[in-house]
């Protein structure tokens, strides 16, 4: 007589094994794709050990990219793409984010970074897209406006102090404010704009408050209640600034009056929620400026602070835009199109974005319903496919020593060479998804380094930790960067 349960027992246990293991490592069309760990087809239980305690296991994706080539496993359900037909085929077709980034959302409302679907997010986009462009940034009398009292009034009169005192300053926190601030002031309008620079205590508050909140620390739910407090205070200022309708002038709201207004004339239908979704992005927003100051500027001025020849050259460069920055208060700033045709600038922003990506994490979508062919590979629809800045960047054929800051490399004779490696930059991203902000911030860091390093000179005193941190917002891991300023008398006040 048969023995029914031992039957059903193991007829259960074999549909299970082929289910679990024999399917994904030998049938599946994912079983021809290598694998970063053996047990990467039929377990996530490898990469989810890199990615503990808020790492994202970069480091060891891109060892089995060394290994292995362009595509590989890193689970049952992801893939890790580091090629040009990955980028092309994932951020610019039909692939759409995955669950993750819904919790990116503020304040219970989705913003750009955080809709998962293409089509709502390509309507937001269009409601800002003009003001972020590149030529909006570089006409901006907006911009221009809030630059010369955020760099003459501000910024410049600290550097000063800290140049006479001979004090060391932490040049990591000051950029932390700086990214505030020129966000701020953009979103808001400088009379709205917080001022960090100057404000050191509130400055210190609000960025504790930042980093308890993205880096999921106890006091997590206080924290972001209070900078969710001061940004909806800024709205309810920036509101009021923009009924004035001062269109030209410094205090002008830009992005919050561009928000508003579109989102006003859309098919919202609650003024509650159009406040809300506003302050959704600003919040947003605001942490894309800090995080693009306190990690690019910062490593600009350590790579600048560690060879003092390279300072010397760029300077050399700058000091070729006129006007040439002055303390007086009537001082003007030199026109940005200027300021963004200077190569060895140019060259340099690219290099640190390149070498230090502020996200080096993969940035995962998911392959549409009807699946997708990439590498050769056939790619089920439902899977988690990504690419990273980290891997993108560091390919050795494109990017000879890949991991040394060598700006050089972007002045190269060799035309064919340089397109080359323009196609495989990734800083921003690519297709529709891409950063928003990309021109934006691009300006803030070579304003900036003008500001800083066409008047003075920077030498390291701490940069203890100063190696990047793995994660997906990824600044040095001391976070900290302790510099000296010397006046650089190129020119008479």
């Amino acid at each position: 007589m048969l023995n029914l349960p031992l039957l059903f027992t193991l007829i259960s246990t074999i549909l299970l094994l082929y289910r679990y293991v024999i399917y994904p490592a030998f049938v599946s069309p994912l079983s021809k794709i290598p694998a970063a760990h053996f047990t990467a087809p039929v377990s996530s239980v490898w990469i989810r050990s890199k990615r503990r305690n808020g790492k994202t296991g970069i480091q060891s994706i891109f060892a089995a990219h060394k290994r292995l080539g362009p595509i590989v496993q890193l689970s049952p359900n992801e893939l890790s793409v580091a090629s040009l037909d990955g980028l092309r085929q994932i951020y610019t077709g039909a692939f759409e984010k995955t669950a993750w980034y819904s919790e990116l959302a503020n304040l219970g409302v989705p913003n750009l970074v955080s809709m998962l679907k293409n089509k709502p997010h390509s309507v937001r986009k269009r409601m800002l897209s003009h003001i972020y462009s590149r030529s909006y940034i570089g006409s901006s009398i907006d911009l221009h406006d809030l630059s010369r009292v955020l760099i003459v009034e501000r910024l410049l009169p600290v550097l000063q102090k800290a140049a006479e005192s001979a004090e060391p300053f932490d040049a990591y926190s000051l950029n932390q404010a700086l990214g505030a601030d020129f966000m701020t002031s953009y979103l808001f309008g400088i009379g709205n704009s917080t001022d960090f620079i100057r404000n050191v205590e509130a400055r210190k508050e609000t960025m504790q408050n930042y980093r308890t909140k993205t880096r999921g620390l106890p006091g997590k739910e206080k924290a972001s209640r209070e900078l969710d407090a001061l940004i909806l205070s800024l709205c309810e200022s920036a509101g009021t600034s923009s009924q004035k309708a001062l269109s030209g002038a410094s205090s002008y709201p830009v992005v919050y009056s561009q928000l508003s207004a579109r989102l006003s004339n859309s098919e919202s239908p609650l003024p509650n929620h159009i406040n809300l979704a506003v302050a959704s992005e600003m919040i947003d927003h605001f942490g894309a400026g800090i995080e693009s100051a306190r990690i690019t500027l910062t490593y600009i001025q350590w790579e600048l602070s560690r060879d003092s020849e390279l300072q010397a050259q760029l300077r050399s460069e700058l000091l070729t835009i006129q006007p040439l920055l002055s303390l007086r208060s009537e001082a003007n700033l030199p026109n940005y199109g200027d300021i963004d045709g200077l190569p060895l600038l140019e060259a340099i922003v690219k290099e640190i974005i390149r070498v230090y990506p502020p996200s080096p994490a993969l940035l995962p979508r998911v392959t549409p319903r009807g699946g997708a062919v990439i590498e050769g590979y056939t790619i089920p629809g439902g899977i988690e496919v990504g690419a990273s800045a980290h891997c993108m960047h560091r390919n050795p054929s494109v990017f000879p020593s890949p991991s040394t800051f060598d700006p050089f490399r972007w002045l190269d004779k060799d035309e064919e060479k340089r397109r080359e490696m323009d196609r495989w930059w990734w800083g921003f991203g690519s297709g529709a998804r891409m950063c928003l902000g990309s021109h934006f911030a691009t300006y803030m860091l070579k304003v900036l380094i003008l500001a800083i390093y066409s008047k003075f000179q920077t030498e390291i005193v701490d940069d203890e930790g100063i190696e990047q941190e793995d994660t997906f917002l990824a600044g040095p891991k001391g976070e900290k960067l302790v510099l000296t300023l010397r006046k650089v008398e190129a020119v008479k006040e």
